[in-house]
């Protein structure tokens, strides 16, 4: 069983965003969708046959009730806490499907301790890193992680955004780097430049996804690239999340490193023809 930790929160896609005037109306198409980069690695490995749980928060409202429910409807076992207000992330979606997020994480960044037993029956456990951006949720995670990883379960890594990794700042991203001690680590073009510029060390399987460049899998210093057919791309939101739910679902049927990148490459590809997280 996969186990994710992280965010359970509504998008709100706004395409046709590129060209903003101020002031006045914007016509646009407007979605309100479910989100959150865990939630999204939750279903898509889902809809692959997997069998997921979701750990995360949600607010004590009708907004969390709803996204909790469409997470059981997509076949994931959902553990959530209930808690203040459920999160919300304004996303605008410029005429390339490229993406700008202003991000409300409301409850999801409140996680509190996780019941240890949550955590039973994991062969892999991923995070992405927005979780580790607050103290409290923190906390959490690294306890949440340590039950895991106590029981020799493998962990994955989603560095997740550049924001988060700048707000972190280079020593707690290195602290955290060295205490997780992730088996996987996933990173964007971006992401990885940032981490080379902090000067951060990742080891394990480090998989940095490159748009239509071939992904680069890296593992004790060697290299390979993974070819990527280039794509129209309608909305780029969830794509990240829809390749690492095909790399993990891969390597729980026990691929390598490489071929579960072609297998993450392959559910990305999808993501990226429809608006909206999966």
């Amino acid at each position: 069983m996969l186990v994710v930790i992280g965010d359970l929160v509504a998008d709100l896609i706004v395409l046709g965003s590129a060209r903003l005037a101020h002031g006045t109306d914007n016509p646009a198409e407007v979605r309100l969708t479910r989100g959150g980069s865990a939630a999204n690695v939750a279903v898509a490995a889902a809809r692959e046959g997997c069998a997921v749980r979701f750990i995360g928060r949600v607010g004590d409202d009708t907004l969390g009730t709803t996204l909790v429910r469409e997470l059981e409807a997509a076949g994931v076992d959902a553990r959530v806490q209930r808690a203040g207000r459920t999160g919300a992330i304004v996303i605008l979606v410029d005429d390339e499907g490229e993406r700008t997020m202003i991000t409300d994480r409301g409850a999801a960044a409140e996680l509190e301790a996780v019941d240890p037993t949550w955590v039973d029956g994991a062969r892999i456990v991923h995070v992405p890193l927005y979780g580790f951006a607050d103290e409290g949720s923190r906390r959490a995670l690294l306890a949440a992680v340590g039950t895991a990883r106590g029981h020799g379960i493998p962990l994955s890594l989603d560095l997740s955004s550049t924001a988060t990794m700048r707000v972190l700042g280079t020593e707690l991203l290195a602290e955290l780097l060295d205490a997780l001690a992730p088996d996987v680590v996933f990173a964007n073009a971006d992401e990885a430049a940032l981490v080379t510029e902090l000067g951060l060390v990742v080891n394990g399987a480090y998989v940095v996804k490159r748009g239509g460049d071939p992904v680069v899998v890296s593992i004790d210093g060697a290299s390979l690239e993974v070819p990527v057919v280039r794509e129209d791309v309608v909305d780029s939101t969830g794509a990240g999340d829809a390749f690492a739910a095909g790399f993990l679902v891969a390597t729980l049927d026990g691929s390598d490193a490489v071929s579960a990148a072609r297998a993450g490459i392959e559910l990305a590809r999808a993501a990226l023809h429809r608006p909206g997280a999966l």
